[in-house]
């Protein structure tokens, strides 16, 4: 806003108070809605991360499930309180007969009470493995 002074130079009025509290009051709007989206950014980055360590975890014990001998895959069942990575978690093997020459191993992970992610569940076939290779022929 200008206005002519009495020796004809124009001038400025300074900001009104008014200008201020409304400068104010949109800024605050603004964080404040952008502190709601920093907290929802910061627990989905907390869960992706619980939910790296699961899968990690339950690699982990597949590859386990899935190397270990075939006379020794029965001894697997059973359950057992573990944590790795920041997570406590509970392990269980299940250990199913298919056919006689093959055994479904399912592995679960099951994150604590107070985790928000829900069990997860591999499954790993096995073959029991030939008594003779083939390609030794006398």
């Amino acid at each position: 806003m200008s206005r002519r002074f009495r020796n004809g130079r124009l001038g400025r009025r300074g900001i009104s108070l008014i200008e201020v509290v409304v400068a104010l009051s949109i800024l605050s709007v603004v964080l404040l809605s952008l502190s709601g989206i920093m907290w929802q950014m910061g627990r989905q980055t907390r869960i992706a991360g619980v939910a790296g360590a699961r899968t990690a975890a339950l690699e982990s014990w597949a590859s386990l499930a899935q190397s270990v001998r075939w006379d020794s895959i029965p001894s697997l069942v059973g359950c057992t309180a573990d944590s790795s990575a920041g997570l406590v978690y509970t392990r269980c093997f299940e250990v199913s007969t298919i056919t006689p020459s093959l055994r479904q191993v399912r592995v679960i992970i099951a994150p604590a009470a107070g985790s928000l992610l829900q069990p997860e569940t591999l499954l790993v076939q096995r073959t029991r493995p030939r008594q003779r290779s083939p390609l030794n022929v006398p």
